[in-house]
């Protein structure tokens, strides 16, 4: 007796790779950019105020760019695709057999002959919006294109999460500590996101996740050391 089988597919791959690039940028970035500045500036003042102007510029000013970036790129796959989509359109329209005669091609190369060819390729045919689908699909490679807005959406309020959690710590004004706290919350935040990725890049989940803390690492290392080496500077020009 057989058993039934659930195949497991990723739904919403465009949104989650949306999430993610927003999260992610707003994350790395942001905590980068306040480790620097609170190395040159935190640790040596005790004053939280310019690590948090720069932190609310670097999310203001990086979610709008992210959201813009997002929406251009995913608008001009837009157009592509509706330009192929209407070339095809106008393909079948003036030059049916042509076209016919690439479908049917397209399913001898997929192993069909005799009768079940015949038979495919009359269905496919027959209705217009499958044959227009069917011909996208296999000889471009394209599909339906999404609503560019929506990803741009996405894209925008997931950079201003990921900025806010390094950013919020120094709200607390507690000096050192706000760097300490911010960095646990975004190392802990990558850990996440380099889990939550392995959904779309079919990873373990714990090598995402060590991926993304070691690109932190990186990160917090060269951010922090560039800020101390700006203290100094700054404190013998």
């Amino acid at each position: 007796m057989m058993k039934n089988r659930e195949e497991e597919h990723i739904i919403g791959g465009n949104k989650i790779r949306s999430i993610i690039l927003g999260l992610n940028d707003g994350l790395i970035s942001t905590f980068t950019l306040l480790v620097g500045v609170a190395a040159a500036t935190l640790i040596s003042t005790g004053n939280n105020a310019i690590v948090i102007l720069t932190g609310i510029a670097a999310l203001v000013s990086g979610s709008i760019s992210m959201g813009l970036g997002e929406y251009i790129s995913s608008k001009s796959e837009y157009n592509y695709i509706k330009n192929e989509m209407k070339r095809e359109k106008i393909e079948i329209e003036l030059f049916p057999e042509e076209e016919r005669m690439e479908v049917r091609e397209m399913c001898k190369n997929m192993g069909l002959n005799g009768d079940i060819l015949e038979s495919c390729v009359n269905t496919i045919t027959s209705n217009k919006e499958t044959w227009l689908n069917f011909l996208l699909k296999s000889e471009l490679g394209l599909e339906e294109p999404k609503n560019p807005v929506f990803g741009a959406i996405l894209t925008f309020f997931s950079f201003v999460i990921g900025a806010i959690i390094p950013l919020s710590p120094y709200f607390l004004n507690m000096g050192i500590i706000s760097l300490i706290i911010s960095s646990i919350m975004s190392f802990s935040m990558l850990a996440i996101v380099g889990a939550f990725k392995t959904k779309i890049t079919g990873q373990p989940k714990y090598k995402g996740a060590i991926e993304m803390l070691i690109v932190g690492a990186i990160a917090f290392t060269c951010s922090y050391s560039i800020g101390l080496w700006l203290d100094l500077f700054m404190t013998n020009f």
